[in-house]
């Protein structure tokens, strides 16, 4: 004879059910979780996918995948591998070829320091890194942290090809971020190795050279370094007044 099961045990077995469910699914969180994680071959994959979005200039596509690459590169290898650090560098890459300033700003001042840590202040890689990053700090208004760079390009180049003309550009890049932090003494320093530079590339009858003079006379004027002052001017013959400039 049938007997009709009660209530009561009708919601026992609902919550049976409900709690069987969730344990499975908890069970299987884990394997999910696994699921996502890559092998070094879709890692590989992934990377000669990034390089060729790079020759294409599909800049978007290079920060969608290299964004999703980096942190399964982290975990197969380390941050501090070359694999890992060339990901970063193609991000923030990206990121300026679209004209753009990489909203996660800690990579990009960890794709430099982590390529001049690995591979070298010289490196292919490292050089794009520094470069976007002094890029970065200058927009951002952040001039001090900037000067190291172009301290660390300056030595750079005087032990390479020493190219007389690039540190001139170099050392009027310096001058103007000490200006800018209004670090007197480094500025005059810098600012006399512009005027030697220009009068030696550029010739002193040149405009660049005529600027330079001007501002490192203007420095001394600031500094307070009277006689140099007159001396720079009357050699070079520049109309400048020392009581004006102390005025603006």
């Amino acid at each position: 004879m049938y007997q009709a099961r009660s209530p009561y045990c009708l919601s026992c077995l609902t919550k049976f059910s409900l709690l069987a469910l969730l344990f499975l699914a908890v069970l299987c969180l884990p394997l999910k979780s696994e699921a996502r994680q890559w092998s070094e071959r879709k890692l590989e994959k992934t990377v000669l996918r990034i390089d060729r979005d790079i020759s294409r200039n599909r800049w978007d596509k290079v920060i969608k995948h290299s964004q999703k690459s980096l942190p399964q590169c982290v975990r197969l290898y380390s941050e501090q591998h070359p694999t890992c650090i060339l990901i970063l560098k193609n991000i923030n890459q990206a990121y300026e070829k679209t004209r753009r300033i990489n909203p996660d700003h800690s990579q990009i001042e960890r794709a430099y320091s982590l390529a001049s840590e690995v591979l070298g202040k010289t490196h292919f890689t490292t050089i794009a890194a520094r470069n976007y990053y002094y890029i970065f700090l200058i927009y951002t208004k952040n001039y001090a942290p900037a000067i190291p760079l172009v301290t660390e390009m300056i030595e750079i180049e005087e032990a390479g090809s020493n190219d007389k003309f690039r540190l001139m550009e170099r050392y009027s890049q310096l001058y103007t971020l000490e200006g800018l932090i209004g670090n007197r003494p480094a500025e005059e320093v810098a600012l006399t190795k512009v005027v030697e530079l220009s009068a030696d590339v550029m010739g002193e009858e040149s405009d660049y050279f005529r600027d330079a003079a001007e501002a490192l006379a203007y420095n001394y004027c600031i500094q307070k370094k009277y006689y140099k002052f007159f001396q720079l001017i009357k050699q070079h013959k520049i109309e400048i007044s020392c009581l004006s400039k102390q005025g603006s």
